[in-house]
């Protein structure tokens, strides 16, 4: 009698280990269904593109008369020291292979072509790695007029190289639809790039998370960040007024630069917890914009705002974008309907998605 108890209980055993050993393999199936079926952040990417290539083509075309002088043979960093550094500091750059000017013109030139390319989304699987080496080319030629937004965006744009930037809002993606491209899911493939692309989506927002979090941490540990003061002596540093008066009206109110302080410190250190809930995601998202803005207004950083509001998009969900963009469809064939004195008295007509929602998670 004991032996066939004990044999039952072993039966017993062994069938809840084998149900057990089913349920994870199907969770594990299921994990690697989602991280192999679907590619995410197909529109948090192509907003990042063309950020990140707006503002580099804003720069290169903003400071294309001194151009010898920033990054050429005329800059007071000459082609002997930035050499030097180069081979000291074990990387390249471009801009370094050659000290003639043509030799520069046609690399800048060629940096431009490369940046236009990469918003339009053209070639972007090609593009993109080209624009990685020039970007981080650029910044080693004069690495002095660097900030925080620059060095961010060589990290991301590495990552990039892996993911599909051209997945909306390109002529990649445009081509593909006229040539009446249809996707293989179940492909191999098709597969191990989609990882690839999950892999690079997710690097991108754990950079961002460990940047904001590395430097609210870095705050508290300062004295003036702890008393609450930081916000006002901030704000006196004449090279970083281009309103002085702007920044008169702040830093003269005590309870603006008390909440101001603790608040920006309270958000980076917060931020990588609160992107993971929807609404806290919300939240979090309204206030680092929010920040980036009042830097760029306040102390002129505008490039480095850019890029960090630019990199905080794509933790916005596909389709919230999917929204906004029916959003502007209705009001641009409102106005348009307005202008042609259209039949529907100027009443907007609800947008219907042309397609099926694609859930995009970041």
């Amino acid at each position: 009698m004991r032996l066939a108890r004990m044999s039952g209980v072993t039966a017993q055993v062994r069938e809840r280990g084998r149900e057990r050993a089913r349920e994870l393999a199907g969770r594990g199936w299921e994990l690697l269904e989602r991280v192999s079926g679907v590619r995410y952040g197909l529109y948090g990417l192509a907003v990042l593109r063309i950020g990140y290539g707006l503002v580099l083509l804003a720069h290169l075309l903003v400071n294309y008369v001194d151009r010898r002088v920033l990054w050429g043979p005329e800059s007071p960093w000459t082609p002997k020291l930035l050499k030097e550094d180069l081979a000291g500091d074990e990387t390249f750059s471009v801009f370094a292979f050659s000290d003639s000017g043509p030799y520069f013109e046609v690399v800048y030139h060629l940096f431009i072509v490369i940046v236009v390319a990469f918003v339009v989304g053209w070639r972007t699987r090609f593009v993109t790695p080209l624009l990685a080496v020039m970007v981080w080319s650029w910044h080693e030629r004069e690495p002095w007029i660097l900030d925080g937004g620059d060095n961010i965006m060589q990290l991301v744009l590495i990552y990039a190289c892996f993911a599909q930037l051209s997945g909306r809002w390109s002529l990649d993606a445009r081509r593909l639809a006229r040539k009446g491209w249809v996707p293989a899911p179940d492909s191999v493939r098709w597969r191990l790039v989609t990882v690839l692309h999950n892999s690079a989506l997710l690097a991108c927002l754990l950079q961002v998370s460990i940047l904001y979090m590395n430097a609210g941490l870095l705050k508290v540990r300062g004295e003036m960040w702890q008393e609450g003061t930081a916000l006002y002596y901030t704000l006196q540093v004449e090279e970083f007024q281009p309103f002085p008066w702007l920044s008169r009206l702040v830093y003269e109110n005590d309870l603006f630069v008390t909440a101001g302080t603790y608040a920006a410190v309270l958000v980076q250190v917060a931020f990588p917890l609160l992107m993971l809930n929807p609404i806290s995601r919300r939240l979090g998202l309204v206030a680092v914009t929010g920040m980036h803005l009042g830097i760029g207004l306040f102390m002129g950083l505008s490039s480095f705002s850019l890029i960090m509001i630019t990199s905080d998009l794509l933790f916005v969900r596909g389709a919230t974008y999917q929204r906004a963009g029916r959003v502007v469809k209705a009001a641009y064939r409102w106005v348009r309907s307005r202008r042609r004195g259209g039949a529907d008295g100027g009443v907007p007509v609800a947008v219907r998605p042309e397609q099926p929602l694609v859930l995009e998670k970041p």
